[in-house]
């Protein structure tokens, strides 16, 4: 019987493999991994030994459906892995995992590390109940609408990703835009150089600006927007108005500017309710 693993694995200290990975590993007769580099230096230390086929953002799309006719047609058993961590959570997978669901194919997880998780526990948060972001918009007015609405949506505790030449931007944002966030900034959890970072955002900031080295690392971020100032996010706020009339003399359409609307965080009814009443401004003009 077609059998797929979901193997977690370490995020950066191999003496976090389990038997249970191991096991997975050597009883599969695929490997799809995020990267097979990756994967190969994993298994070489483990003395595994087992076909390997590449499964990422790009392909996976294209890939799963045959790797799932090959499974069923050769009954065979695959191992799904990514990089670091668990498969589909800001990771490929979830293509391959919807795909055996659909064609009845016994799903098996392998629990283990997850940075998310991870850095929630070291964060000392309330993080009963949390939202997962993963990587925010790049550019200053997204993020900013973004973190607005994070900070709106009744869930305080959200966990984010960034990339090592921006996370200082990131965090100087979240203190700007945010007053008085807390923040846990986490920097190579597991690794030989992990840091850690908790306090007031714009106190993190100035720690972070001070480390040379901040530039080097793979960063987890947990936001904690449950004593945030009112008064300042009013403040800071662009009504949905704003937003789509930016986004139309910058030439964008009017769907094109719905859609940057709700990256921002807007909800469908404030984005057509700022629909009409831009369309009620121009028909004004006309008569």
């Amino acid at each position: 019987m077609a059998k797929l693993f979901v193997v977690a694995t370490p995020i950066g200290n191999l003496n976090d493999l389990t038997p249970r990975m191991q096991e997975a590993l050597s009883a599969c007769d695929l490997i799809c991994a995020e990267d097979t580099r990756v994967t190969m230096k994993l298994t070489q230390t483990l003395g595994i030994k087992k076909p390997m086929m590449s499964l990422h953002r790009h392909n996976e799309d294209q890939k799963s459906d045959g790797v799932i006719e090959k499974m069923l047609s050769e009954d065979l058993t695959v191992a799904l892995t990514c990089d670091a961590g668990t498969p589909g959570i800001s990771d490929p997978g979830e293509t391959l995992v919807n795909a055996a669901w659909e064609a009845g194919v016994e799903i098996v997880p392998v629990s283990g590390p997850s940075a998310v998780v991870t850095a929630l526990s070291v964060s000392g948060f309330d993080s009963r109940e949390f939202a997962f972001y993963g990587f925010l918009p790049r550019e200053n007015k997204p993020l900013k609408e973004k973190l607005l609405a994070i900070s709106d949506s009744g869930i305080p505790i959200s966990v984010l990703y960034e990339s090592p030449h921006r996370v200082v931007s990131l965090v100087e944002t979240i203190s700007n835009t945010l007053v008085g966030a807390r923040v846990c900034v986490c920097c190579d959890l597991t690794k030989k150089f992990e840091k850690i970072l908790r306090g007031d955002a714009k106190d993190v900031l100035q720690e972070m600006q001070n480390n040379p080295n901040v530039e080097k690392g793979e960063y987890c971020i947990v936001l904690d927007a449950s004593l945030v100032e009112k008064k300042a996010k009013e403040k800071t706020e662009l009504k949905t108005e704003h937003i789509l009339l930016d986004a139309l003399i910058e030439g964008l359409s009017m769907r094109e500017a719905a859609k940057r609307a709700g990256e921002m965080g807007k909800s469908r009814n404030e984005i057509y309710k700022a629909k009409l009443a831009i369309e009620g401004l121009f028909e004004g003009e006309e008569e």
